[in-house]
């Protein structure tokens, strides 16, 4: 997980990183305001902004969570 301060940073790496590993990539902010990238089995611990798989935002129905 890395922490970015802000959304545009997070979502450039993760559409490069999902497209690079191919894999999936959490975007989520954080309560002090920062975004931090994940994977889907990291823990996620605020408000999800965005999913990304091979360099696109894909839809979900998740919203915010806290594990």
């Amino acid at each position: 997980m890395d922490t970015y301060p802000t959304l545009s940073q997070a979502t450039g790496v993760a559409r490069i990183l999902s497209k690079r590993q191919l894999c999936t990539i959490v975007v989520y902010r954080t309560p002090d305001e920062k975004f931090v990238i994940a994977r889907p089995n990291d823990r996620v611990d605020g408000n999800i902004e965005g999913v990304y798989r091979e360099g696109y935002l894909t839809p979900t129905v998740f919203t915010s969570t806290a594990f």
